[in-house]
């Protein structure tokens, strides 16, 4: 067959493309590779856990929240990103009570609690009633200060039951000496009402719970930056 100078250059281009388009499926761009790890997560030597809540922030109250798992040396998105609301006057590295900012660090996520059961976190889970709160500022006893506690008991402080932000929320390990002014009650929850929060992370409740569903029994650990 007769092999015109026309029908050799598209033959030539034809094998440049398929060769072209081969390179392309076998590399992985930097692009392509961010979107796939947790750099955020790596990049900070103080999260070692098997598990981790990476929290981005966007804007001065809101972030990104990405599922991340150990896998090899690297931390892979599992999941994400989902919606976050953060405190209403923001983060801080330098948290103090009262001042509705999110502490910026890196914390172990601790047990669960709500006004309803436990929709799958794999770790100790307490349904909250009228009767618990969490004591903070404004503690009568100085020993339970950001801790779980009882007003039948004589504590005082932030009541749990809150059956819209606190159906579902775990405690974010934060403050855990329990320093005097350093700033307490700290979770992960679901959105309020007005999507604000006083320096807690929230989310959706649906995004919440597969949160959790993710995390089950393993030690987790939670990004803040």
């Amino acid at each position: 067959m007769h092999t015109t100078p026309a029908r050799i250059l598209a033959m030539v281009i034809t094998a440049v493309l398929f060769a072209a388009g081969l390179t392309v499926i076998g590399q992985t761009g930097p692009a392509e590779a961010a979107a796939k790890y947790c750099t955020g997560v790596e990049s900070n030597s103080s999260v070692t856990a098997a598990k981790a809540i990476e929290v981005k922030q966007r804007s001065t109250i809101t972030a990104d929240i990405y599922l991340c798992k150990k896998s090899g040396d690297r931390y892979a998105r599992d999941s994400g990103p989902f919606k976050a609301r953060l405190g209403y006057n923001g983060t801080t590295s330098s948290k103090r009570e009262g001042d509705g900012k999110t502490p910026k660090g890196v914390f172990w996520m601790r047990d669960g609690f709500g006004t309803s059961a436990n929709p799958g976190l794999g770790k100790p889970w307490t349904k909250v009633t009228r009767d618990h709160v969490w004591v903070d500022g404004d503690a009568t006893k100085a020993e339970g200060y950001n801790t779980m506690q009882r007003k039948s008991e004589g504590y005082k402080g932030e009541s749990l039951y809150q059956p819209k932000p606190y159906k579902y929320a775990q405690v974010i390990g934060y403050n855990e000496a329990r320093t005097p002014g350093k700033g307490s009650a700290i979770f992960l929850h679901a959105n309020t009402e007005s999507m604000k929060t006083a320096g807690c992370v929230s989310m959706y409740e649906s995004s919440l719970v597969k949160a959790m569903k993710w995390e089950g029994s393993t030690k987790t650990q939670i990004l803040i930056h």
